[in-house]
């Protein structure tokens, strides 16, 4: 909804820049009597109205993103895991040069996690069902390559950073 709400609001610059190009252009080469000029009196009611209905349409998407960023807030710590859970992951090519995860295959895990993620109504509760599905499937994912030796780093990683 972000995403198309910046494109229509970018629409509406480009649209009110042409009309006002329009505008410009036919009031210049207009003679000493623009008044008298139907087309020119048309196209100036038409910009005008225009103009109108992309302001209403411009206060409602200001309204609508701020509740869209209200809600993605919500989701913020949920975010805030999966992210410090990756840079765990990626710090362990430290311990063994092997260990290396990309980001594109955490994107599927955490993909997986949230698909897999209990849902609920409250969105409390859905968070931390989230919470808890990136974490316990990034693990599971992560143990799975990893030698015996070095599982217990990695959760001894996970128990310290993770709150």
């Amino acid at each position: 909804m972000k995403s198309d709400l910046t494109k229509q609001q970018n629409e509406f610059k480009i649209t009110l820049k042409r009309l006002e190009d329009n505008l410009l252009a036919r009031l210049s080469s207009a003679g000493s009597n623009f008044l008298g000029d139907t087309e020119l009196v048309e196209n100036l009611e038409s910009t005008k109205r225009t103009a109108t209905e992309i302001e209403e349409k411009v206060s409602e998407a200001k309204i609508t993103s701020v509740k869209i960023d209200e809600a993605r807030e919500l989701y913020r710590p949920a975010a805030a895991r999966a992210s410090l859970i990756y840079f765990i992951m990626n710090d362990l090519c430290r311990i063994h040069p092997m260990y290396q995860f990309s980001l594109k295959a955490f994107k599927v895990v955490f993909a997986n996690a949230i698909e897999k993620a209990e849902p609920s109504e409250d969105v409390k509760a859905r968070v931390h069902n989230l919470i808890e599905s990136i974490t316990y499937y990034t693990f599971i994912y992560t143990t799975r390559g990893l030698f015996e030796k070095h599982k217990l780093i990695f959760t001894s990683q996970m128990s310290f950073l993770v709150k």
